[in-house]
């Protein structure tokens, strides 16, 4: 039986916890022992007397929650001071997040620990069942948050997305038709705009076959971008696959020059994809800044405004994975669980998921043989 341990985060503007007092209640009735570090779970609202109730035992730091715990859960990959902490015997379990040249993943084998990642968990029909939940958050936030930036004291355009009486809504343009944009398109066409949503994937247009007034997809080209870019008041990039990280796509100063001054550009793509020349990574205390009189929004973790909400999404969705874990360790846990094996992107310094060794031109290990050899 291994220890599970919840890490406070500690990025700045990082209020999201691994694992909610309901997760760590059921864990802890199922036999596991549970430790959270002091604090971890305040900035989504728990408290630690919320923890202790459910049966966890609350450590004063990281480095004694770390000699406690074999098991780490988080949610954002470990930083370099927590890496100095953590060694092989330990199996840290959270998002993975890559950027585009690799540099996190670099940071994380040189780590040599066991690593999962949440956002590589992939169920039997294909689907990634812990980073579609996050998605559908961030999808809902990006039309909120382009509401709200449309207000002249935000910067916009002052004009209501739904548009009123004889005043039209707003257009939003959504580039990518992945989760979050066809969450976003909804959403947005819920509210009351009219939506245009460009798809990479045919597939993806035959299959969603949205035949309503005022939303509408269509296969993506730079030609249709253009024509769009005057009359939208809204872009929502958002871009990203683990084996076509940004399909080729730029989107240049010229394009976005093309939208007229208040517009606003929510960019979901900007940490792993360099998608829109003029965006630039912000945080959740400054999220947006202006280029040419259009207002740039580029919050990565724009889930984590909401940290509540993401939380408890995060802890319902990756819990029975952390109880198999916990329950049976790492090779019992691999072979009972096809999706964990999807999961698991290093160990000991090897990486050991096909998608990642070919991406970024590593040799791939299988797990079972490293395990056989105990490397």
């Amino acid at each position: 039986m291994l220890k599970v341990g919840v890490l406070k985060e500690i990025k700045n503007f990082e209020s999201r916890v691994g694992l909610c007092p309901t997760g760590v209640k059921a864990l802890v009735d199922s036999g596991v022992e549970v430790f959270v570090e002091g604090g971890a779970g305040e900035g989504a609202g728990f408290d630690d007397q919320m923890y202790v109730q459910s049966g966890a035992t609350i450590l004063a730091s990281a480095e004694k929650l770390i000699k406690a715990a074999q098991l780490i859960v988080k949610v954002l990959p470990i930083s370099p001071v927590e890496a100095e902490l953590i060694n092989d015997s330990h199996i840290v379990f959270s998002f993975i997040k890559l950027d585009p040249g690799g540099k996190r993943l670099k940071h994380l084998l040189e780590s040599n620990t066991v690593y999962l990642a949440a956002d590589l968990i992939e169920d039997d029909k294909g689907a990634h069942p812990v980073l579609e939940a996050m998605s559908e958050v961030s999808g809902r936030m990006a039309v909120h948050v382009a509401a709200n930036l449309l207000s002249v004291s935000n910067g916009g355009k002052g004009i209501l997305l739904s548009g009123a009486d004889t005043v039209e809504p707003a257009t939003v343009t959504i580039v990518g038709s992945g989760l979050i944009g066809r969450v976003a398109a909804v959403q947005a066409w819920t509210n009351g705009a009219n939506v245009n949503l460009l798809s990479f994937k045919r597939e993806n247009i035959e299959n969603y076959n949205i035949i309503r007034d005022g939303l509408q997809i269509k296969e993506y080209s730079e030609e249709r971008l253009r024509k769009l870019l005057p009359e939208t008041d809204v872009l929502i990039v958002s871009v990203y696959s683990l084996k076509h990280p940004d399909a080729g796509l730029k989107i240049n100063k010229d394009m976005i020059g093309l939208l007229k001054p208040g517009s606003v550009v929510i960019d979901l793509s900007v940490e792993q994809s360099s998608v829109v020349e003029t965006s630039h990574i912000t945080n959740i205390n400054q999220p947006t800044y202006k280029i040419h009189d259009i207002v740039h929004y580029c919050v990565p973790n724009i889930t984590a405004s909401v940290p509540l909400t993401s939380s408890k999404i995060y802890t319902k969705k990756i819990l029975p994975y952390i109880e198999i874990l916990a329950k049976n360790g790492l090779k019992n846990g691999l072979t009972r669980s096809p999706e964990l094996l999807s999961a698991l992107a290093m160990y000991k310094g090897k990486i050991t998921n096909r998608i990642l060794a070919t991406r970024f031109e590593y040799s791939f290990h299988n797990i079972f043989d490293l395990l056989e050899l105990n490397l």
